[in-house]
């Protein structure tokens, strides 16, 4: 290993030595990047070679888009605003035939996902963070719990808010430095203010990691922290999203009765956090099947093992940080973002049993998963590449846990085929581009199905059609 990384620097230098500083910085950050969507891509090719509309995309965001133009900005779903995903079947809707619309939402989705690698790499080149934050690219692209998150318009909520998220990180770690101001140029300011402003409305994530991190700034600082205004004004109105989700919301059980509830099952509580906290950190589904077998003392002593593992991680990189406070908090931020999924998930009365299935809610897991992932990694390099600790206790424990995760790693993504059982068992599969062409020759409208079950359908409005049909003939 440690030969490996000497001669990954020796390549580095003499390219730096070839190049011009900002020429060679940008084709370094161009490459990860595109090495990263490489790596993504290659986990389901056919979900970008063959696109297709996904859940929510036709009977939520399609559907009310052409039902109430851009009255459809301001309806909720599920309590939040979903703002990048109906902005995208706005546009769709009234510029685009529906052919493209499976396309158009996947290079959406495929923004939003690349969107937190390009902000790391520039908050690199600006000196804001460190080179080893690379290391967290790995995690990012191969998380193992993807099957419900893999490039898809409804969950790009989890990726298009992190890169305002890591922007926001860095600049209260660079105001806390000492150092000159990172973004100057008032266009910059501005579009940063405008992700900001979609970031806000598109999800709760938003909210749940930079609230905090304001408060925490402002503490620091003794004042509430307004400036820059770019930075706290989306934080701000984020909050809404918390307020939608949480506080607009009737649920069956109080927070009260739904905490006594799982109380009352501690043996639940153990298998959700081993299935949605502890066995991603092991590579996936694969060490849940042997975990869920075992006794419950037996599972509970490996969970332990595993967060001594983190513990000793966080160690190990928050002694080379130069605020380490903030990694306590994006950690807080995380666990509190997990335990909610759960506690939500009571209060709407969901059976206990449904919340050990895997990837049930695999949305609100991703976030712990790569971020303790990252940290497991980044302490696992630093060990290595110090001659002082590369043979100690510590580098060999986080060794052996890599090999077991290379070992257990089980990619989970699925095909997005849409099928059909009929009671005689006969099994048909809906083609979109079919149903579409089926549209152009019908005189009323019919519903375009595009996920399984007959919820996940939607009806083209006469605009849609006409266009539809000038673009088949």
């Amino acid at each position: 290993m440690a030969n490996v990384l000497h001669k990954i620097q020796q390549i580095r230098q003499s390219a730096e030595q070839r190049l011009p500083p900002r020429l060679h910085g940008f084709l370094v950050s161009a490459a990860l990047i595109g090495l990263c969507a490489l790596g993504y891509h290659l986990r389901r090719p056919s979900v970008s070679l063959a696109p297709t509309l996904y859940a929510e995309d036709g009977s939520i965001f399609l559907q009310q888009a052409i039902d109430q133009g851009t009255g459809s900005l301001l309806q909720l779903y599920a309590g939040y605003s979903h703002l990048l995903q109906r902005l995208t079947a706005l546009t769709a809707v009234n510029l685009l035939s529906p052919l493209t619309y499976p396309g158009f939402f996947l290079l959406v989705a495929w923004v939003s996902y690349l969107l937190p690698l390009v902000s790391v790499e520039a908050l690199i080149g600006a000196g804001v963070f460190s080179r080893l934050m690379r290391v967290a690219y790995i995690p990012y692209v191969y998380y193992p719990y993807a099957g419900e998150t893999y490039l898809n318009l409804p969950n790009a909520y989890i990726f298009f808010p992190l890169g305002f998220i890591l922007i926001a990180y860095g600049v209260v770690a660079q105001q806390g430095s000492g150092r000159p101001e990172v973004f100057k140029s008032p266009f910059l300011k501005a579009f940063l203010l405008l992700y900001g402003l979609v970031a806000a409305f598109t999800g709760p994530f938003m909210a749940i990691y930079t609230i905090p991190l304001l408060v925490f700034h402002g503490l620091r600082r003794r004042r509430l922290p307004i400036h820059p205004l770019w930075l706290s004004l989306p934080v701000l109105l984020s909050s809404l999203q918390i307020y939608f989700s949480q506080l607009q919301t009737n649920y069956p059980l109080s927070t009260v009765r739904a905490i006594a509830k799982l109380l009352k099952r501690p043996d639940i509580l153990l298998d959700w956090f081993t299935v949605h906290l502890i066995s991603p950190l092991l590579g996936g589904y694969k060490p849940w099947w042997y975990l869920r077998n075992l006794p419950d003392p037996l599972q509970l002593l490996a969970v332990l093992g595993v967060l001594a593992l983190v513990l000793l991680a966080m160690r190990v990189v928050t002694r080379q940080m130069g605020q380490p406070a903030l990694l306590y908090l994006a950690i807080f931020s995380t666990l509190v973002l997990s335990f909610s999924s759960l506690l939500v998930a009571t209060r709407r009365g969901v059976d206990l049993a449904l919340m050990v299935v895997e990837d049930a809610g695999g949305r609100f897991f991703y976030w712990n998963t790569v971020l303790f992932l990252s940290v497991m990694l980044m302490a696992f390099v630093l060990l290595a590449r110090d001659k002082q600790t590369r043979n100690t206790a510590s580098s060999r424990a986080l060794a052996t846990w890599l090999v077991l995760t290379l070992v257990f790693y089980h990619n989970n993504v699925v095909g997005r085929a849409v099928t059909e059982e009929s009671p005689s068992g006969e099994v048909t599969t809906f083609v979109y581009e079919d149903q579409l062409r089926d549209q152009c020759r019908k005189s009323d409208p019919l519903p375009v199905t595009i996920y399984g079950g007959p919820v996940w359908s939607f009806t083209l409005g006469p605009k849609q059609i006409d266009r539809l049909c000038v673009s088949l003939s």
